[in-house]
């Protein structure tokens, strides 16, 4: 039986990819969702895994800065092409995905998602999303200007105790 904990979790990263039931643009031939994950240790091995037990993605490029991170979540997606730089996975997976997760150290979030934003791609991020208002900002103004969808991830924050302290 799933905690409850374990489904929001699992939900808001679902959610996150799918776009909370907006269609989305340029989903591959076979129906699912070409999904890149950006940072794949820690946080982001638990978001690659919540994000890729949904039928409907497919896990296609995995990018880390630490090779060994990589090499492991490499063995558990054969499918997907790695990267150290995410800048060159953005370049070269281009038009061959749909969304990405962004789950790096905090000052790298803004300009990761910015990027593939500016790419067309639906975005997961970890909070804290930006730094700075202006971050967030252009982040609005670009996820309006491309018609992508962006969400922040709390994980718990959702539960009913942080509802009643807010």
């Amino acid at each position: 039986m799933m905690q409850r904990r374990a489904f929001v979790k699992q939900s808001l990263g679902v959610a996150g990819v799918l776009g909370l039931g907006v269609p989305v643009r340029g989903v591959g031939l076979n129906g699912r969702i070409q999904h890149a994950a950006i940072g794949v240790d820690g946080m982001g091995r638990g978001d690659l895994a919540n994000i890729a037990g949904h039928k409907k993605v497919q896990i296609t490029a995995l990018c880390d800065v630490d090779g060994n991170k990589l090499a492991a979540a490499g063995k558990k997606h054969p499918e997907a092409r790695l990267y150290r730089d995410w800048r060159e996975m953005l370049e070269k997976e281009g038009d061959q995905i749909d969304s990405v997760n962004v789950t790096t150290p905090d000052h790298m979030h803004a300009p990761i998602s910015l990027a593939a934003m500016r790419r067309g791609k639906h975005v997961y991020c970890q909070k804290p999303l930006t730094r700075q208002i202006s971050e967030a900002r252009r982040m609005t103004e670009t996820a309006a200007d491309k018609g992508v969808i962006t969400q922040m991830g709390n994980q718990i924050h959702s539960h009913i105790a942080y509802r009643m302290a807010a």
